[in-house]
């Protein structure tokens, strides 16, 4: 190992709502240690996220955690995790002792815990990023251990020391925010580039409430414009068999405007986001400060409490305060409120500008560069 190459250590949770953010900030790092000629090691220790080889192929090592999870409900698997979580807490001992980073930096989920404690125990220093407006218990937890925490919203100040904290927005790619729509984009996506877009986001994962919404919903959305639609590699087949049964019956002319994809890896999902109209999705903070980076107008629907807590409904009240966009809870999302709540935006010019101007008024674009460059010059 060379003494004199800088390490950094990143962790975080299983979903691309921890991994992308992870990713992003260290190709500032990488780009920032080139330019000043700073021998560097990215390494990610955590739960094994849902797409592992993208973490290869931005040249991480990667060494895997078994996770261990703080549930809000009753279930034997709290159990299997409290006997888990000795052997976790040896796994990153081990793995920190050998490797000895200069920082951690991590995105939050309950794994990273046992990394961010057991890095405080070595003197390792601890960097975290909060994406929420409510903070989830491992970062509340973790900000005692941490000598800086980063927030992509104002509003989760008051959770975290002042003096640690540091507002600086959503680390997202900002590699394709500049680069223009072609017409082979609309040609790859088999899009008419003469009718609207709507795109539709579950999350890196898909959401099947979003799934079946969207379904029963499709014979008056594809009324007002054509539906791209990540549905989640698992829910893939269900989502397509059920929405062609629906169109068959109901509007079977439409059938060649519908277009779901299991899955869109990151530089087509910024593409299409670029192509499309509207955006409809859940409220994470990443698709949030990604939509506000592009001046999109989108309507959020927010996880419901009792699955992911309040955080994504919080994050839709400040978002949409901003007038930056239309949300609906879970409760209250019905095919024909949403299909109502479609055609106001898409036929309301002066609503659809509002809600562009005011995205791009929220959006914070430089939020890698800044966790990037306070790191290498704390380690530095």
């Amino acid at each position: 190992m060379n003494k004199d190459e800088i390490r950094i250590c990143l962790t975080g949770g299983a979903t691309g709502g921890h991994l992308f953010p992870l990713i992003f900030v260290s190709r500032e790092i990488k780009k920032i240690a080139e330019k000043e000629n700073l021998p560097i090691k990215i390494f990610y220790l955590g739960t094994k996220p849902f797409k592992e080889e993208i973490l290869k192929n931005e040249d991480i090592d990667v060494y895997f955690l078994p996770e261990v999870k703080f549930r809000k409900y009753l279930s034997f698997k709290n159990l299997i995790d409290i006997f888990k979580m000795p052997y976790a807490f040896v796994l990153a001992f081990y793995h920190l002792f050998r490797l000895m980073p200069n920082l951690i930096f991590s995105k939050g989920g309950p794994t990273s815990l046992v990394i961010v404690f057991t890095g405080w125990i070595l003197r390792i220093p601890i960097f975290i990023h909060e994406s929420d407006t409510l903070p989830g218990l491992t970062n509340r937890i973790s900000g005692f251990f941490a000598k800086k925490i980063f927030l992509a919203f104002e509003y989760a100040k008051k959770y975290f020391s002042e003096k640690k904290t540091i507002v600086v927005g959503q680390p997202i790619d900002t590699q394709f925010l500049h680069e223009k729509v072609i017409f082979e984009d609309y040609k790859r996506f088999n899009l008419d580039q003469n009718r609207k877009i709507i795109l539709v986001l579950g999350g890196s994962q898909g959401s099947k409430f979003l799934n079946d919404l969207i379904v029963e919903a499709l014979p008056q959305l594809l009324n007002l414009a054509q539906v791209v639609h990540q549905t989640g590699e698992k829910n893939y087949q269900d989502v397509y068999f059920y929405a062609k049964g629906v169109l068959l019956e109901k509007n079977p002319e439409k059938l060649k405007d519908y277009h779901p994809f299991p899955f869109l890896n990151h530089n087509n999902l910024i593409i299409l986001m670029k192509l499309s109209d509207l955006v409809i999705a859940r409220a994470g903070s990443g698709t949030i400060f990604e939509l506000a980076s592009l001046g999109k107008a989108s309507i959020l629907i927010p996880i419901e409490e009792k699955v992911a807590g309040l955080h994504q409904l919080m994050n839709a009240i400040i978002y949409n305060k901003a007038g930056a966009c239309r949300f609906l809870e879970e409760k209250n999302a019905k095919p024909h409120l949403l299909a109502s709540l479609v055609e106001d935006i898409l036929t309301n010019e002066k609503l659809m500008n509002e809600l562009k101007e005011s995205a791009l008024n929220f959006a914070k674009v430089g939020a890698s560069l800044k966790i990037a460059e306070e790191i290498i010059n704390f380690v530095k």
